[in-house]
């Protein structure tokens, strides 16, 4: 089973596989048929210090500039190569950025593509989100709320703030509240909008930029998703217990993938 690696922005394959290494462990004990395929983004950093002296560590990467329309679907074309070139893949495993990206691909797979299969049967998101002007892009309505909602976040995380309390105390119910999600009304999202893989949503409650991952949840299908909240930021998380947890939510994600009739939805 092939499972493809996407880190954040200003990471790279080596950082990430670093940082997933005790929940790649774990999940080998669980099942040994797994491989993971750790890739670089298609965009360089210039002027960033390396952060240790590993080999292919100097350099660091993103996947796209800004969060345009235009800039999605460039980092869409990239992933579509990196699909034909060396997979397929069975599940994904996505971090921020990286998460960013494949949520739109798959978006914009169903809606454009809808004959072809999904290009995962399952995904891992870490800390991700679903990009404001992807879903504008596809007609999808985003009111003012859940665009003030995402600019306050970003705010506070590049001000290494915490979360706001007013997004704390909204958590709960905008998991739960498809007519409120941060903003987003998902009951007027049309089910080919929907992500309907099985996915598990890992994010921390000390992340500013939570929300955005909440955001995201709610355009996957709820009967086959997962979430796990951590203690932490915006970072993966390495407690032994927390690795174990979210282990068995990932294991569980990859042998709902396989259900009879999965692959047809």
């Amino acid at each position: 089973m092939k499972i493809l690696c996407l880190h954040e922005d200003g990471q790279n394959r080596n950082t990430f596989k670093s940082s997933l290494a005790p929940l790649l462990q774990k999940l080998n004990t669980l099942n040994t048929e797994l491989l993971f395929d750790f890739a670089n983004g298609p965009l360089e950093y210039s002027g960033i210090p390396a952060k240790d002296s590993l080999p292919d560590e100097s350099t660091q990467y993103k996947f796209y500039e800004t969060e345009e329309a235009k800039n999605i679907h460039k980092a869409s074309e990239w992933l579509a190569t990196k699909l034909d070139r060396d997979g397929p893949y069975d599940g994904v495993i996505a971090s921020s950025q990286g998460a960013a990206l494949v949520s739109s691909f798959l978006l914009y797979r169903q809606w454009y593509d809808h004959e072809l299969p999904p290009a995962f049967k399952f995904a891992v998101f870490v800390s991700g989100s679903i990009v404001l002007k992807v879903l504008n892009d596809l007609g999808v309505p985003v009111s003012n709320e859940a665009e003030e909602v995402v600019a306050q976040a970003k705010l506070r995380h590049a001000q290494a703030l915490g979360p706001s309390p007013v997004h704390t105390a909204k958590a709960r119910r905008a998991v739960f509240n498809s007519d409120d999600c941060f903003g987003l009304n998902l009951n007027r999202v049309p089910l080919e909008l929907k992500i309907r893989i099985p996915t598990v949503h890992v994010w921390g409650e000390n992340d500013a930029l939570f929300p955005t991952s909440v955001q995201l949840a709610g355009f996957c299908d709820p009967y086959i998703r997962k979430i796990y909240t951590h203690q932490g930021a915006h970072v993966v998380p390495q407690g032994e217990e927390e690795v174990d947890e979210l282990a068995s939510l990932i294991d569980w994600c990859i042998h709902r993938a396989a259900w009879p009739g999965q692959t047809q939805l």
